[in-house]
């Protein structure tokens, strides 16, 4: 077995000798500090070196490999439908992704939201907003497996999939920066689920996003800037995605949605989020941001193969979502 500090070596050396890990290194280097054999010094080093230079969509994968063998096949019976993981948390806007999310499960579709409330505590987290929607959380597949049968959407905990990378998480707030692994733990899609959507706070994650969910084998999924670095479309602006499709890496530009609407927003909450979705406010913005991500999950699952006609059915969605 290699020597951890080997892999520190290969991502620190000199400008000449320095090299990024394959993705096989990648994972037994995780893998060695999840089984024991490594200090969270050594862990944090390395972390830290690939974060001076970005890490590459092979040491991503690696990590996400990684992490996968820790969740529980017990949460890939499920049967879902798209995976939505959250994990930046809102600032500007109310998670408007929640009535999104809620539309789809209204129309059939399984949802599963996930997320990890003390990434960003300035934030307002997805996971406080979800009580509010009558979106309810599980902590077990069993859990879910009920909730599911009733509402068609669930939100999990990472604790509940994925309890080691909490404090692998925690780094942050010791080195203050973000590691590799705020990437990856977008990336776990804990259910399996054939549909993923991945939102990023820095333009430029999305392709790295989609080439390591290529390289980890999964079939369907689009990453874009969002809103706060939130899986939800900020509608003021151009959106520009990568992602897979039927394992193949593909981009795609969305033309701005809404023109001229400030990006400021008063009331952030679940309670706010329920007044909307129960007609007894109105806000364009968010009805926009509603259906603008929306549109994108509709594409990517192949139910719209145009972006208009995507659009128009979300739209559709939204105005009959109380009948």
């Amino acid at each position: 077995m290699t020597a951890f500090s080997e892999f520190i070596k290969h991502v620190g050396r000199g400008e000449k000798g320095r090299r990024p890990l394959t993705q096989e290194e990648a994972r037994e280097a995780l893998d060695m500090y999840l089984d024991g054999k490594a200090e969270l010094l050594q862990l944090a080093t390395l972390l830290m070196l690939q974060r001076v230079r970005c890490e590459t969509s092979e040491e991503a994968a690696g990590y996400i490999q990684s992490l996968r063998g820790r969740i529980s096949p017990k949460w890939h019976e499920l049967d879902i439908d798209v995976d939505w993981p959250c994990f930046a948390g809102k600032r500007r806007q109310p998670p408007w992704l929640l009535l999104a999310a809620k539309l789809l499960a209204k129309n059939g579709i399984r949802v599963m939201l996930s997320g990890h409330m003390a990434v960003d505590a300035i934030k307002y987290q997805v996971e406080s907003a979800c009580p509010a929607l009558n979106i309810q959380q599980a902590e077990t597949p069993d859990d879910a497996r009920r909730i599911l049968a009733e509402d068609n959407i669930c939100y999990i905990p990472l604790s509940s999939y994925c309890e080691p990378l909490i404090d692998l998480l925690a780094l942050r707030n010791l080195v203050g920066l973000r590691t590799p692994l705020n990437t990856v733990a977008r990336a776990l899609n804990p259910t399996a689920a054939p549909y993923s959507i991945h939102g990023i706070f820095h333009q430029g994650y999305e392709q790295l996003h989609a080439e390591a969910a290529q390289l980890v084998g999964d079939k369907n999924m689009v990453a874009f800037k969002g809103e706060g670095g939130e899986s939800e479309r900020s509608p003021r602006t151009a959106c520009r995605l990568s992602g897979v499709s039927q394992g193949q890496l593909f981009t795609e530009e969305w033309p701005t949605y809404l023109e001229g609407a400030s990006g400021k927003h008063g009331e952030i909450s679940g309670e706010f989020l329920q007044t909307i979705w129960l007609g007894d406010a109105d806000n364009h913005y968010g009805e926009c941001a509603v259906i603008s991500t929306l549109a994108i999950v509709l594409k990517m699952m192949g139910i719209c193969s145009e972006q208009e006609q995507a659009l128009s059915m979300a739209r559709e969605w939204w105005e009959k979502r109380l009948s």
